[in-house]
């Protein structure tokens, strides 16, 4: 038995390492860390949605335009953005070029794009139950901000002058306020409707962000989003071409109040910082063109 004992101490003696032997072995990868998240500190609906104050600002062209802003942060020099629910895209324009040969769009002026809808899929509603509630919310919630924009335009001196006198004279002619005609000729360009496949038309949220931006050098550079993936140990950036249709995403924008020759109204621009909570397959994508051979009368 002890000469048994004697050669398992001299088979482990032999398989002994010495600390130089160790320390030149290649050290083992580590798994990524979760980086700290995307910057996105402001929920649409935070403060019972009480959370946006309208203040007068110069536009780029040195126009007077109101500007909504995060309630407590006015004197903030960036654009305030607030963080959407989560919701279902419908259409969107996220590979790298945007909408680049789409509606005469080119190099030189595309833009990325995100068209949701409410509702969710089982899987995120089973994790999210109040979500769907928030989307309803957050409807609301962007219509009063553009009624909040253009009742500040409408009562501020000089500001939309044309366009206010314009609606007071209707207002005199139809017996309301010029307020009201002022709201009613806007356009909320955020707002859009698409049909199901049954055919039904249901509300579209639109925000689209500009494809670039100068830097310091004066050079031209691509403005996409940033991507995230929520992990159990954080979010982590996420390396994709594109985001397919029946997607869910929750995404950070802010409010626009624009005016053209004969149009006016509210738009929403989308923010920088775009959360993948659940991840379409392009493969499941069906194309509703029905098949028919090509026919040369």
């Amino acid at each position: 038995m002890f000469s048994k004992v004697k050669q398992m101490s001299q088979n482990t003696q032999s398989t002994k390492r010495t600390i130089s032997e160790v320390s030149t072995e290649a050290p083992q990868a580590k798994k990524p860390k979760a980086q700290t998240g995307p910057h996105m500190p402001y929920e649409f609906d935070e403060n019972d949605g009480d959370n946006v104050t309208i203040v007068m600002d110069k536009s780029h062209d040195g126009e007077l335009l109101p500007q909504g802003k995060i309630k407590g942060e006015e004197t903030s020099k960036y654009a305030a953005q607030w963080n959407t629910p989560c919701l279902t895209l419908k259409f969107g324009d996220t590979k790298v070029g945007g909408d680049t040969g789409k509606f005469g769009k080119d190099e030189t002026n595309y833009k990325y794009n995100l068209k949701t809808v409410v509702g969710l899929p089982d899987k995120v509603a089973k994790y999210l139950p109040n979500e769907e509630g928030r989307q309803v919310a957050f409807e609301k919630w962007r219509n009063d901000v553009a009624v909040k924009l253009l009742t500040k335009a409408f009562e501020t001196k000089g500001c939309m002058e044309k366009e206010t006198k314009k609606a007071t004279k209707l207002a005199t002619k139809n017996g309301t306020t010029g307020l009201s005609e002022f709201i009613k000729a806007a356009n909320l360009s955020f707002e859009k409707t698409c049909e199901d496949p049954d055919g039904d038309e249901h509300a579209m949220f639109c925000a689209a962000r500009r494809g670039q931006y100068k830097n310091e050098n004066g050079e031209l550079v691509d403005n996409r989003m940033v991507f995230w993936r929520r992990t159990v140990d954080g979010y982590v950036k996420a390396d994709v071409k594109y985001v397919a249709s029946g997607s869910v995403v929750k995404y950070q924008v802010s409010f626009r109040i624009y005016k053209m020759p004969g149009n006016y109204g509210v738009s929403c621009d989308l923010g920088k910082n775009v959360i993948l909570v659940k991840e379409e397959s392009s493969s499941n994508f069906k194309s509703g063109a029905p098949e028919l051979p090509y026919m040369d009368f």
